[in-house]
């Protein structure tokens, strides 16, 4: 399955004119950028305007441009467990096949998630780039792994009160202790 990328001026495009059609010829990128948009999940993310460190080789292939890389940035959530903040360095492998529209049609068996079409001028790295943040993110962020929480009563923060406790009665014994309130009265 290909995915159509959209020739766009975003930091996230790299012009691919002197190198496309060229097989075996090769360049490498950075780029360093604040993110247009949140890079993550609801839970935990790249901020908008937090930088982006793009490291990019660009290899030219008979089917068209070879793409592998990192994307470098911190992300930003809250502890789901004491709704702490957590700040966490992400660097994933950033990779895809990028084929001209117009190009030579890829096999069957190389097309694949990882194959996506470009307009033969530029690469927009965005959609690749959102995926490998994405995928990398803890789907349940913590402060950290032996985060005991918030009580589940009151809600004070059990990291910094560890002996936090409250007297719970047995719901059975309940109807007795209204019969030791009227006998103190």
């Amino acid at each position: 399955m290909s995915h159509q990328h959209r020739p766009a001026a975003s930091p996230y495009a790299f012009s691919m004119r002197e190198l496309a059609r060229r097989p075996g010829e090769q360049r490498t990128a950075t780029k360093v950028f604040p993110a247009p948009a949140v890079l993550g999940t609801e839970v935990i993310g790249v901020p908008e305007g937090a930088n982006v460190e793009l490291t990019v080789s660009f290899e030219s292939v008979r089917e068209g441009i070879w793409v592998h890389g990192t994307v470098t940035a911190e992300a930003v959530g809250e502890c789901s467990r004491c709704l702490d903040v957590v700040r966490l360095a992400v660097s994933p492998t950033v990779q895809g096949l990028f084929v001209s529209s117009n190009a030579v049609e890829v096999d069957e068996d190389e097309e694949a998630a990882d194959v996506f079409e470009f307009d033969g001028d530029v690469i927009d790295l965005e959609e690749v780039t959102r995926d490998a943040v994405v995928t990398s993110l803890p789907f349940i962020p913590l402060c950290r792994p032996d985060c005991p929480g918030l009580c589940d009563q009151c809600g004070v923060r059990l990291a910094d009160n560890p002996g936090h406790v409250h007297d719970v009665i047995d719901p059975r014994w309940l109807a007795l202790e209204g019969l030791t309130e009227t006998k103190e009265s």
